[in-house]
């Protein structure tokens, strides 16, 4: 199962398991270009202009932070991020750096590979800050 499947059958089960006591998002990080930066190289390509070098100047725009999990969300006023991973998957040094920012601030961080992962690990850690 590819780790997009798996987020948003997480993202789902959150939505049940913690409905009126938490709220969690999905938002995807990295570049984009926005649309009007695509018209104006269709407009300039269309006119002849040398295709490699209109998408090589396209403005790209950054979204999210770096590091940021696949799933943010507050829980009973906690904040909670999960990084969902496949059974294989391994964290990237930038998202282990974020998840020591979010700890050392009080925060819960984890990282998951399923639904039930997520609810238990969430569990686990609201105990022991109770």
């Amino acid at each position: 199962m590819k780790e997009r499947d798996i987020q948003k059958l997480i993202h789902v089960r959150l939505s049940k398991e913690y409905h009126g006591r938490g709220l969690f998002i999905t938002r995807d990080v990295g570049q984009y270009i926005p649309a009007a930066e695509i018209a104006k190289a269709i407009k300039a390509i269309a006119s002849g202009q040398n295709p490699l070098a209109v998408l090589k100047r396209l403005s790209r725009v950054m979204i999210g932070l770096k590091g940021e999990p696949d799933i943010s969300g507050c829980l009973d006023g906690r904040w909670i991020g999960i990084e969902v991973k496949t059974k294989t998957g391994r964290q990237r040094p930038d998202q282990i750096k974020f998840q020591k920012h979010i700890e050392t601030r009080g925060g819960i961080y984890i990282v998951a590979r399923s639904p039930d992962d997520a609810i238990q690990q969430i569990e686990q850690r609201l105990a022991v800050a109770a």
